[in-house]
């Protein structure tokens, strides 16, 4: 997530009225919650205190320790790192026999922390298999590891395209591009018009999930992948990996150069932040909620004006989810399970208050097809985009997982920063599409070998 962590939370507003409008948006199930059940009922133990390990998210971390020390007059202590130091910060922690009640991973980190004991299972506890039958698809693939549930969600996401519709207008465009070949015709029509200098902007900024999901997503889209399924990786010579990166580089290039170079600087937040100035035609494929920062007034001057788009072809894409989790570490694993669930399941009311926040103030999806289909959705994120467009997006959307397995190995984080430098130098002209892909080849055994 990076800078979408900090940036998009601008919260107050939407906030206020949100708890004007609150039961209207949750529905009637998820409303008014359900006032009984383990959510409900105090652990046997006593404890004086709790603490969560987490990275920086606007205030939610404050808000919800405010709202369980009220509900169960017990005090919640938070560790907050950035998205890009918290794995380090947890594994201290943890090697330093600190106390550790509940933490949170993206799917890169997770593999790992189960290896290293940091984890510890949620099956048995009171109401963990209520929430596994209510996961999504991309939740009970990184939650549910070797058939035990081993986390609860914090988000979910999907990538989309996005065009703003008055510049196509201006082009005399009827509609987005539906294949590759129009995607380009439109962007050189766009640049030798004069419209746009630059008419695409990707996300192409250094990250886990940021450049290397562009690439991952358009091979997948394109009918390829990049491991297959017995971990063998499918980089080689005529790869559909390597001839989109070949065609990605091509946008950048003299010939074509219909690629902002700000896309190699920009996250997921800080692309949509660059698209709202309205310079470019198309942006993508990037995550969904970028949407509510491109259509916010307070944010874009082209707010309104942005709207989603499906990939080209069959409209493949990929998605990703993030979990909480319970430490292994804890000081009381009852008390831990209680604090896991204001944070990744629901409150003492029923309700699932971080999911619904997340999803009406930052359009970010739920790990819970309940949410997924309530009108905290449907309603929530309507101010933003085409809600409906998006969910047919979702419906076709495939783990990132499936696509990158590497995911899974505890290679991957050295491998991905070696492919953040290689395709940043392909993008750049240093070297070629070809170069790039046996260097990273290499990098495979490499990194296997580091680990």
């Amino acid at each position: 997530m990076n800078d979408d962590v900090i940036a998009k939370w601008e919260l107050s507003r939407r906030r206020v009225l949100g708890a004007a409008v609150g039961l209207g948006l949750l529905g009637p199930g998820a409303a008014f919650g359900q006032a009984s059940g383990p959510w409900s009922q105090a652990p046997r133990s006593k404890v004086d205190r709790l603490n969560f390990v987490v990275w920086t998210y606007g205030d939610i971390y404050s808000r919800i320790a405010k709202q369980f020390e009220a509900d169960w007059g017990v005090k919640v202590d938070s560790t907050i790192s950035s998205f890009n130091d918290h794995p380090t910060k947890l594994a201290t922690m943890f090697a330093a026999g600190e106390k550790i009640d509940v933490s949170q991973s993206s799917p890169f980190s997770f593999p790992n922390f189960i290896n290293q004991g940091l984890v510890e299972p949620l099956d048995g506890l009171p109401g963990a298999a209520d929430y596994a039958k209510d996961f999504t698809a991309f939740t009970k693939q990184v939650a549910v590891v070797n058939g035990k549930i081993m986390g609860l969600p914090y988000f979910s996401a999907v990538w989309v395209w996005n065009y703003y519709a008055d510049m196509m207008e201006k082009l005399k465009i009827d509609k987005p591009f539906t294949t590759y070949d129009e995607f380009i015709e439109h962007c050189v029509k766009a640049k030798k018009d004069g419209v746009s200098r630059y008419p695409v902007l990707w996300v192409a900024g250094v990250g886990l999930e940021q450049l290397p999901g562009t690439w991952y997503q358009m091979t997948w889209n394109r009918g390829g992948t990049f491991f297959d399924k017995q971990g063998n990786h499918m980089l080689g010579a005529g790869s559909v990996a390597r001839e989109t990166l070949k065609w990605w580089a091509n946008t950048f290039e003299k010939g074509l150069d219909i690629s902002d170079p700000e896309s190699l600087k920009v996250q997921f937040t800080t692309s949509a932040k660059a698209f709202g100035a309205g310079k470019n035609l198309y942006r993508g494929p990037n995550h969904h909620y970028g949407l509510n920062v491109a259509n916010d007034p307070a944010q874009s001057p082209i707010a309104g004006k942005v709207k989603v788009h499906v990939s080209p072809g069959e409209g493949k894409t990929i998605g990703v989810s993030h979990v909480y989790f319970l430490s292994s570490a804890n000081r009381d694993k009852e008390w831990a399970w209680k604090l896991l669930q204001y944070l990744g399941g629901r409150t003492k009311d029923g309700n699932y208050t971080q999911a619904n926040g997340l999803a009406k103030d930052a359009m970010l999806g739920s790990g819970y097809t309940s949410v997924m289909n309530s009108d905290v959705i449907k309603q929530g994120w309507a101010p933003w985009g085409d809600v409906p467009a998006i969910l047919k997006i979702w419906d076709q959307a495939t783990y990132i997982g499936e696509v990158c397995s590497s995911i899974y190995q505890p290679w991957h984080f050295p491998w991905t920063d070696q492919l953040n430098i290689e395709v940043q130098k392909c993008l750049t002209g240093q070297i070629t599409a070809d170069q790039c892909c046996d260097n990273l080849i290499k990098g495979i055994a490499d990194a296997k070998r580091k680990v």
